[in-house]
Order: structure tokens, then C-alpha cells, then sequence
């Protein structure tokens, strides 16, 4: 028997168990057999908010937060407050996570069959098989406990945890961390604090405290509707030298991006959450902000929208904001089946030096593109060969299912948390995890503002040489859009879509782009909500550059690897405080080499610089010789620091010292012509003919090609010496003051 009959009696195989095994989940869940993940039955009634217009309120950061309506602290055994303050209304559906949280089941809040079942408990605390009600906000009593990590500590273990009085922790523990576990916005919160065997329930031991505290954010990326995981051991394991340097240590599920991107609900959990510190502890000297990717960006945006949060921050690989890198995410699975599918010559796009150059991002044969041998298996199941695999880029290796949680309604990596009832009536999506900023339509849809109308993929690789005309005309014409949300049907990812069909996988999403996965000779391009737009700069979920607070922003070199986390973000922020006018010393650039990380001595800087604050000194007075630019080499020495070692192609300088050791990439954007600080959401357009009057496809001469070009481009081509026509109006001006 052949390899190749071997290769697909196997996979038939397998792909038939999977089937099974899907079959399997789904009657469990069905028929209420499997209770590890507590299922959310259904929703109350008017969790569907319709017509909903998109946020038209002041910028956060040109506005005062109302006043508290709730009495901090939360007292012991008291719940949080549920609905947020000034965030909208509770989000439906919500699935708790409470019990994976190693903290028992929710409360009790209703008999109707909304949210998550509760069970009753027998003596031992397990659960049996007795609903005794249902749980639709996820709630806890406001508990204490204690951590310590045993005399015998080392390494990185996880530490110990008693639910009881002190006196239950040995005492000849190393560390005694007293925790509070509660909920505030429904989301869990955890405050930990360094104490002694001498601490009590309501006369905190406060006498390892340094009166200083770091709010920890983490990171990760999803799409809201969960109440996230708040492992206590692990994050203490996490925080532990902060801990032993005397640090309080804040946290809530809500500010990490892992559970949402909803940058209003985490602010309003967040100032919240200091709330509860302070009344129960006393005001911290400062907070330092700590937290990578997700939890990095939400510090940038505190600082424009809500300085109070923290008082300096320090920003790990992180972005300057969610919603502007969703312009590229979204071209990349467009870009990525153009190469391997809609390309008539697909031999030179396999070269990953073309390749990059119409992406930007980093692309090398060093690597496979994530899940690429599913997608072999799908081509063997459906009696083909696979072709020959393409090299792997940012796109495909990094950012790849990133596309469909963020644009696809019908897709949800964890459906299985919800029923089938209500995975079928709820909109899955960034957008509508915040439509209280981009709104809904008739059918409570929350709108996309991506939009790819005017853009020209390829122009900087046309003008450089690395493609040309032909190809760069070919990929405009046929590289298409994503179709509109009431379109879209669910993702292709086999099991983590609920699809049992194998051979129907495929990462790509093609079937939801514009072309349906063929070649159009003139595939539409799509065309973002306008207003949803000009609201995601209203409501403050983009950084435009305002920043009263030193954040630094700090990370290991990782393009080289095809992370998402690429070192250009850094100098996007840098570009965005240049244009608003804000001081760039306030966000030293520290990058470094693997394995070194620099985070806990950033940490010790930023503490250096709020002390000096603390003492009188102006922010800038107060800045430490070390919160300047600099890089570092892979035990730590600085390699070079100072004034434009991160300067490059970016800001139109030759490359510093720090560039040309860790050089920065780009994204398909700035291929296309937009610059680095990456905030245009809608491009204003000019006509293919003036486009070409102007000089914008220079050395190249396109004039041979101006008709082909207005066929591709009938309403023009981008603009970007204009400014975005979603930024409204007199608002960088409001900011810049």
C-alpha cells in the first residue's frame, strides 16, 4: 500500500473518531451529562440591544467620570457592585468562571433559567446533581485568603493556599500574602498584600506593606461575554518579586484582555477596584501598571483617557491600542489566500522576501504557518495532494485565528461554554463586545469599522522594485474584502468551530471573504461603518498621543520569530506622541535579546522616577538616567541609550544604534503608503489621476496603466497626506492642548 493511501485511510480514520468524539461532547452538554464548564442555558430578556446609535459622547479624556454610587469597601461576604458605572449596561450572555478560578460556584440570582446552573453541594462541598438555581451575573462574596510559599521554597513553584485564618499557614513560611477575592462589575478581582502571622480579618497586618502597589494586568486576546480566570497561586507565583519587595498587588479579570477589549468597562472595574484598595488599606503612595500585549496598550490608553488609574506604567510588548491594529490583522488572512490561491503566478509569492514586501510583517521559510498540518489533512480527506507549503509569516504563524474572533459573528473559541440556543442568537465579535461605542443595526449587529476601500496593497514594493506593475494591478484586482457581518457563516477551524468535518478546514476564512474563495477579476473591497469609526476615536479606544504619566515601553526583540508582538508598535506610540505634541521622554523605549527581560527592572526605574515625584520633583526632573531609549544584549548590558538609537525609515532619520541591531518591520498599511503611527481607520481619496499627477507611484511610471488602475480603484485611491475622514473633527487639537 502506498504513503499516500496509508496517509488518507488514517486520516479518514481519524477524521470519523472526531466525529464521533464531537458527537460525544455534544450530547453530554445536550442532555446536561458534562458539568466541568457550567453552561450558560439562556439569556434575560433584552440582552439584544437593536438600532443602538454609536457612542457621541466627550472623550474620556475631556470629561469627568460621574460620582461613585456604591459604599467602599466591600464588606465580608457582601457582593460587589454588578452593573457598571458608567460602561453600559451588564453584557449578556456571561459565562462565570468562578469554579475554574478554584473559587466555588457563583451565587444564586435568579430561578429562570438564565446564565449558568448552580448545583446544590454536599457536605464535602462537591457538587451533585440538584440544580438549585441559575447564576446570570457570575457573583461572589467578598472572601479572604492566604498564600505562602513554604519553608522549603524554591524555584518557581506554585505557593500554598488556606482558606482559613492566619494561624493555619506554618509558620515558618517564607512569605505570608494576604488575599481578598470578590467581584466588582461582575468580574473577579483579587487584592493581595504582604503581611505577617500577625494579620486578622478586619486589623490588616499592614506592616510588610511598602505603602506602594502595582495593578497587574496580563494580557491575551478575546472578545468579551466571560468572566475570565483568577488563579490565585499562579498570579502570585507571577508577582511574587513584587510581593517580596513589598508591593500590594491589584487584579481583576476585567482589565485582562484575555477575557475583553472593552477599554470603558475596564477603566470604570479599574478605578473601581482602587476604590475598594483604598478603603480597605489606606491610598497607596502610587500604583505602578504592569502587564504584557492587551494589558501593555491599556496603560497608554489610562494615561490619554484616565491618568487617576496609575501613576506610571510599565508597558510589555505592547501596542498603542486594540482597534487600530485590527486595520492589518484583518488584511492579513486576505493577503495570505491571495498568495497561496488567487495569484497566477503562486511560485514567486512563496519567496518570502516578495511575500514581505506586501505585508510589511516579518516572513521566513524557518517556520510552518500555524496549523498547517490540519490543513494538509483537509487536502488529503477531500482526495487532493496538498501543495507545496508557503513560508510562514506574522499573518500565518502569529496572528492566524485572530481574524475570525475579532470579524465573525457566528464564530466563538468557546462555544462550548454556551448553548446551542444561545451560541445560534448571539453576534460574536469585537464590535459587539463594544456596541455601546460602535453601535447596532436593526438586528443588533454591531458594525465593523475595517475598511480596505481606496487601499493599495503593494504600493511601496511597486515603488522599490520588488513588484512589478503587473503584479502589483493583479493583487488589487482580486484580493477582495470580507463580507459583510449578516454574510458571514462560522469559521473552519474543525473542533474549536464545533465542526466535526475535517476536511472542511481551512484557516483562511475564504468562504467569508468577498470572492468566496475564487478568483474575481474585480473582487469587492469592503467599506467600514463611518460613524462606528469616528465613535472608536470618541470614546477613547484609540491612543492619539496624549499622555500626562511616564509609561515605559518595554520588550524582548521578537520579529525574527514571527510574533504578533513586533517591535514596530513601540515607535508607532513614539509617532503618535510626536504628533500630539506630548514630551516622547515620558515612554522610554527599552528593547532587549533573548532570554534577557528587562520587566523587573523597568519596574525598579519607574518606582525610582514616581518616588522622586513623590519628593517634589517635576515629571520630567524626577526622570531617571536609566528611563532613556536603550537597548540591551541577551545577559542585559546596555549595547546603546540615549537620543535616537531607535531612530530609522520611520521618522525619515538614518538608523540608530539600537535599529540597526533590532531593525523594525511594518505592516501592510504602511506598505501601502499610510505612516507609522497607523490610526487611519477610513482613508480620504484622490482620483487615480491625480494620484498619478502627484507623484505617488514614483520612479515608477503607472501612467500605461491609468485605465486599469480607475477600473480597480473607480472612487479613488488613498490619500495619506490627509488625515482619517472617521477622526472628528478639532479633536487631536483638544487632545494636543
Amino acid at each position: 500500500m502506498s504513503r499516500k493511501l496509508l496517509i488518507l485511510v488514517f486520516l479518514t480514520l481519524a477524521g470519523g473518531s472526531g466525529f464521533i468524539y464531537q458527537y460525544y461532547l455534544e450530547l453530554r452538554q445536550q442532555i446536561g451529562l458534562d458539568r466541568d464548564f457550567p453552561v450558560v442555558q439562556a439569556t434575560p430578556p433584552g440582552s439584544q440591544r437593536i438600532l443602538q446609535p454609536p457612542y457621541q459622547g466627550p472623550h474620556p479624556a475631556l470629561s469627568a467620570r460621574p460620582a461613585e454610587t456604591f459604599q467602599f469597601p466591600i464588606e465580608y461576604g457582601d457582593i460587589g457592585p454588578v452593573a457598571p458605572l458608567f460602561a453600559g449596561p451588564p453584557q449578556y450572555p456571561f459565562a462565570c468562571q468562578s469554579e475554574e478560578s478554584k473559587l466555588g460556584q457563583p451565587l444564586i440570582d435568579n430561578q429562570q433559567g438564565w446564565g449558568v446552573p448552580v448545583f446544590a453541594e454536599n457536605d464535602e462541598g462537591k457538587r451533585s446533581e440538584l440544580i438549585i438555581g441559575y447564576s446570570k451575573d457570575c457573583l461572589l462574596p467578598t472572601r479572604l485568603h492566604y498564600l505562602y510559599d513554604p519553608a522549603d521554597h524554591e524555584g518557581r513553584r506554585l505557593p500554598k493556599r488556606v482558606d482559613g485564618p492566619v494561624h493555619d499557614v506554618p509558620t515558618d513560611a517564607q512569605q505570608v500574602v494576604r488575599v481578598e477575592s470578590g467581584t466588582i462589575n461582575r468580574h473577579i478581582y483579587l487584592l493581595m498584600m504582604p503581611t505577617s502571622h500577625d494579620d486578622r480579618l478586619h486589623h490588616p497586618d499592614l506592616s510588610q506593606w511598602n505603602r506602594k502597589a502595582i495593578y497587574y494586568f496580563r494580557g491575551g486576546i478575546s472578545i468579551g461575554f466571560q468572566q475570565g480566570k483568577a488563579d490565585l497561586r499562579r498570579i502570585m507565583r507571577t508577582m511574587r518579586p513584587a510581593l517580596r519587595q513589598g508591593y500590594a498587588v491589584l487584579f481583576s479579570t476585567a482589565t485582562e484582555t484575555d477575557n475583553t477589549y472593552n477599554i470603558r468597562l475596564q477603566e470604570d472595574t479599574a478605578l473601581r477596584l482602587k476604590r475598594q484598595f483604598s478603603a480597605r488599606y489606606g491610598e497607596p503612595e502610587f500604583v505602578i501598571g504592569l502587564g504584557g500585549s492587551g494589558g501593555g496598550l491599556q496603560q497608554f490608553l489610562y494615561a490619554q483617557n484616565q491618568p487617576g488609574i496609575i501613576d506610571g506604567g510599565v508597558a510589555l510588548i505592547a501596542y498603542p491600542d486594540m482597534v487600530t491594529q485590527i486595520q492589518y490583522t484583518l488584511d492579513c488572512e486576505l493577503l495570505e489566500y491571495y498568495f497561496d490561491h488567487l495569484a497566477s503566478d503562486r511560485d514567486a509569492w512563496r519567496q518570502p522576501e516578495i511575500r514581505q514586501a506586501i505585508m510589511g510583517l516579518p516572513v521566513s521559510n524557518q517556520y510552518q504557518p500555524r496549523l498547517s498540518w490540519l490543513t494538509d489533512a483537509a487536502y488529503l480527506l477531500r482526495g487532493q495532494w496538498p501543495p507545496p507549503q508557503p513560508p510562514a509569516s506574522e499573518c500565518s504563524k502569529g496572528w492566524r485565528g485572530s481574524v475570525p474572533l475579532v470579524n465573525n459573528p457566528r464564530f466563538h473559541s468557546d462555544f462550548y461554554r454556551f448553548s446551542r440556543s444561545v451560541r445560534e442568537h448571539t453576534f460574536w465579535t469585537h464590535w459587539q463586545d463594544n456596541q455601546d461605542v460602535y453601535g447596532t443595526d436593526q438586528d443588533g449587529r454591531a458594525p465593523s469599522v475595517w475598511s480596505n476601500a481606496g487601499v493599495q496593497y503593494g504600493l511601496q514594493a511597486l515603488q522599490q522594485g520588488h513588484i512589478s506593475p503587473e503584479q502589483f494591478l493583479e493583487l488589487n484586482a482580486r484580493i477582495g474584502g470580507w463580507k459583510p457581518a449578516k454574510d458571514m457563516t462560522n469559521a473552519r477551524f474543525w473542533h474549536v468551530s464545533g465542526d466535526s468535518r475535517l476536511y472542511r478546514f481551512s484557516p483562511y476564512g475564504e468562504h467569508n471573504m468577498s470572492h468566496s474563495g475564487q478568483v474575481m477579476e474585480l473582487a469587492p473591497r469592503y467599506q467600514g461603518n463611518l460613524a462606528a469609526a469616528k465613535a472608536a476615536y470618541q470614546s477613547g479606544n484609540v491612543f492619539m498621543g496624549k499622555m500626562q504619566i511616564p509609561v515605559m515601553d518595554v520588550r524582548m526583540y521578537l520579529d525574527h520569530e514571527l510574533n504578533i508582538h513586533h517591535t514596530w508598535a513601540a515607535v508607532s506610540t513614539r509617532q503618535r506622541l510626536l504628533k500630539a505634541g506630548t514630551d516622547a521622554r515620558l515612554q522610554p523605549i527599552w528593547i532587549s535579546t533573548k532570554p534577557y527581560n528587562p520587566m523587573w527592572d523597568a519596574i525598579a526605574v519607574m518606582d525610582q522616577w514616581l518616588s522622586a515625584q513623590q519628593n517634589g520633583q517635576s515629571l520630567l526632573q524626577a526622570r531617571p538616567d536609566d528611563a532613556t531609549d536603550r537597548c540591551f544584549d541577551d545577559q542585559g548590558q546596555v549595547i546603546a541609550s540615549g537620543a535616537g538609537v531607535w531612530d530609522g525609515d520611520w521618522n525619515q532619520r538614518p538608523n540608530g544604534a539600537c535599529t540597526e541591531q533590532m531593525p523594525f518591520n511594518q505592516g501592510s498599511r504602511q506598505v501601502a503608503g499610510e505612516d507609522i503611527a497607523g490610526t487611519v481607520f477610513q482613508c480620504q481619496r484622490q482620483s487615480v489621476k491625480e494620484a498619478i499627477a502627484s507623484g505617488v507611484y514614483q520612479p515608477v511610471d503607472m501612467r500605461p496603466y491609468q485605465a486599469e488602475l480607475e477600473r480597480i480603484f473607480a472612487e479613488g485611491v488613498c490619500d495619506y497626506d490627509l488625515p482619517d475622514a472617521a477622526l472628528p473633527t478639532g479633536l487631536q487639537a483638544h487632545l494636543s492642548h
